[in-house]
């Protein structure tokens, strides 16, 4: 492609290290697996669908082993239950610095109950953090990772 050019080293480099990237959209560590603790699991985000009239979004991914000493790929398949955010799903409101949810005081507290997390509907606060620079898109795959991973654990942690 750009044969008729003279690169320098550093612009080189940023060249190779384009066409190495890999074609999933991102991989985000996960804890590691209960059976298969020797090796480092992550999600491997291969699509992501978002269907915005419907306020819908779509994960593909794969569960991912590798050896914690070579690095090498172990090849076996993994449970992947459905990753789906629908109209419906709901998020907590996180605080500025995206670390734990805003909780705020019941207007009618209860003996059992006087605060509770403020939340919003999952598609829009997606938007809306990306939209208004509040979070990188990484940032906001792994909290949504770490919520789904928590929400299907045992499904998650099972070997067939």
């Amino acid at each position: 492609m750009n044969e008729h050019l003279i690169i320098p080293q550093n612009i080189q480099e940023v060249l190779n290290n384009i066409e190495g990237t890999s074609l999933g959209l991102a991989e985000l560590p996960m804890h590691a697996h209960p059976i298969l603790s020797q090796f480092d699991r992550s999600i491997r985000v291969l699509d992501i669908d978002a269907k915005s009239e419907q306020q819908f979004i779509y994960f593909r991914y794969e569960q991912v082993l590798k050896d914690k000493e070579s690095g090498e790929e172990l090849k076996i398949s993994l449970p992947a239950p459905e990753w789906v955010i629908y109209k419906e799903t709901t998020s907590y409101l996180l605080d500025d610095e995206f670390s734990s949810p805003i909780e705020l005081p019941l207007k009618e507290p209860t003996e059992d109950m006087t605060h509770d997390k403020v939340k919003v509907p999952s598609y829009k606060y997606m938007l809306w953090l990306l939209k208004n620079n509040k979070v990188r898109f990484l940032e906001l795959l792994t909290y949504y990772l770490q919520e789904f991973a928590k929400a299907h654990k045992d499904e998650l942690d099972k070997l067939s």
